[in-house]
């Protein structure tokens, strides 16, 4: 199995505005890599919104002499090569991937993708909520919240419990105990994650990511 996790935080409410990315690479149940980039947003979208530096401390300054999205994509799109990616929210992350693609004018990639709060949902009952924070406070694992590479392996570690929980040995099988679709990135487009009906969650029926 390999998977890659991804954060992205954002300079202000256009999903778009990316400043910066994390990764975590699992590859045989460990995660065995993670990378993490500042980056300054595409200059159409590059006020940074109080509201956003107060949620992940990083502004202006802090990326100024950071690349843009599009020079960074060239080291990231190769690891999504022959993986799953994984996001906590793909609604989120993978809106983001598709808006700063757009923007940049570049072709998106074609992965499959899994959103792990869904996953969470549907592998432990009665928490509090579902926010990646909450989920690995109960799986004891300390991290810090907001900071994009720090995000995305707290993303593995969900994913990887839940597969521990499941007793699944693969995503494909994990998914398919727990009623979820796996989203689809392609060149023309996307398919959202999302659970199905059949199998709801008393907190939540079948929802896209």
């Amino acid at each position: 199995m390999r998977a890659v996790c991804i954060d992205f935080e954002t300079a202000n409410s256009f999903v778009g505005s990316i400043c910066s990315v994390g990764l975590a690479i699992i590859e045989g149940g460990c995660v065995v890599d993670t990378k993490y980039w500042l980056v300054k947003p595409h200059h159409q979208y590059s006020y940074f919104d109080p509201f956003n530096i107060r949620i992940h401390g990083i502004d202006e300054e802090a990326v100024k002499d950071a690349q843009e999205f599009d020079a960074i994509y060239d080291q990231i799109k190769p690891l999504f090569n022959n993986a799953v990616v994984v996001a906590h929210n793909a609604a989120f992350d993978m809106s983001a991937l598709r808006h700063v693609l757009t923007l940049y004018e570049i072709e998106y990639p074609e992965v499959e993708y899994i959103c792990t709060y869904k996953t969470a949902l549907r592998t432990w009952d009665g928490l509090e909520n579902y926010k990646l924070n909450t989920v690995c406070k109960y799986l004891k694992h300390s991290f810090t919240h907001h900071n994009a590479q720090e995000d995305a392996i707290a993303c593995g570690k969900v994913l990887l419990s839940a597969l521990a929980a499941k007793g699944s040995s693969s995503i494909e099988e994990l998914t398919s105990l727990i009623g979820m679709r796996i989203g689809k990135l392609y060149i023309n487009g996307y398919n959202p994650c999302s659970i199905s009906s059949s199998k709801k969650s008393k907190r939540g029926s079948a929802e896209g990511c």
